[in-house]
């Protein structure tokens, strides 16, 4: 196990970048059914209220005059259950400027949540989810001869979060998350903490239906990162990331969705005055939904970082994989 003074140019490189993952996991999880129905390209599903009434049969009212079967409103599921798993390749394992290490990665995925009834409001919805979500990623898994070094960057991601949330005239969606990160060493079985954070964050996203079958979705976000390594200085990686993001997804065939988006995300680091990084994020996927609850995709990411601090390296990476989502409400 390396000393705490040498992991700290390893939570440079792969750490943080872990956390953006991580950050996303929540859109990863999400199934193409979902997102069918998040940016408008079909009706919500629409639920009886408990007084609402239908016909028991065509014509019935020939027979003995009005007969009807009262439909009862579903009861409203408070208790989230959904999982991810991906396999792929990333292009730059360690985040370097000259000397990339390709590796293939695996990335799982857990997550159990609260999610009470939404609170309906004259403009609009307000909601709410917290819990707990788990991810591992595992490198190395089919790259042959560099499976055992590779294995020594293995970690997982133990979170606690809040997110709240409320969706103004079906159009714009207002968002406050909290989250808790810790991160857990995962090569020789240790699960040692060496990173831990508190994450506040706020955005706003706005969907435009451009036809019944494509939109647009723009995101505006700001988060703060309040750190702590087991090394001198502790809260050296405090930051804040300004985050601007454009997607556009289109459904090609029934159920399955072609989404792409841009990314351009300003790190500023409290800690460290002079070093401002620069990511720019472009992605691609094709997602097919099995069913309301499950969905496949298949996926490819191409990020370049720049950073104003010389020690710091310039990165760019290429990441592909297959992936499937489920989701499950109790």
């Amino acid at each position: 196990m390396p000393n705490p003074s040498a992991r700290i140019p390893w939570i440079t490189a792969l750490t943080l970048a872990a956390l953006c993952h991580g950050a996303f996991a929540q859109a990863r999880i999400e199934s193409a059914t979902q997102r069918l129905e998040r940016t408008g390209l079909q009706p919500r599903l629409q639920t009886p209220a408990s007084d609402e009434i239908a016909p028991l049969y065509v014509e019935e009212e020939k027979d003995i005059g009005p007969q009807h079967l009262i439909l009862q409103k579903p009861r409203h599921p408070w208790i989230e259950a959904s999982g991810d798993i991906q396999f792929g390749s990333t292009s730059n394992v360690y985040l370097s400027e000259d000397a990339t290490a390709d590796s293939s990665l695996m990335a799982s995925t857990l997550q159990l949540a609260i999610t009470p009834p939404p609170w309906k409001l004259d403009a609009g919805e307000l909601s709410a989810k917290a819990g707990y979500r788990h991810q591992k990623f595992n490198y190395g898994i089919a790259t042959g001869g560099n499976e055992s070094s590779l294995n020594d960057v293995d970690f997982d991601i133990s979170s606690l979060f809040f997110q709240g949330s409320f969706l103004y005239h079906e159009k714009w969606i207002a968002t406050l998350g909290l989250e808790h990160n810790r991160l857990l060493n995962a090569s020789g079985g240790s699960y040692d903490e060496f990173y831990t954070e508190f994450a506040p964050s706020l955005s706003l996203s706005r969907n435009f239906a451009l036809t019944k079958k494509s939109a647009l979705s723009t995101t505006l976000a700001v988060g703060t990162h309040l750190s702590r390594v087991d090394a001198a200085p502790s809260d050296a990686y405090d930051r804040v990331d300004e985050t601007a993001t454009v997607s556009y997804v289109v459904e090609v065939l029934p159920r399955t969705l072609f989404q792409s988006y841009y990314r351009a995300q300003f790190t500023q680091y409290t800690r460290i005055q002079s070093r401002r990084d620069l990511v720019h994020t472009v992605g691609v996927g094709l997602s097919f939904a099995l069913c309301k609850s499950a969905s496949l995709r298949i996926s490819a990411t191409f990020e370049s970082r720049d950073s104003s601090d010389p020690v710091v390296a310039d990165y760019h990476k290429l990441d592909t994989g297959l992936g499937s989502s489920l989701r499950l409400a109790f």
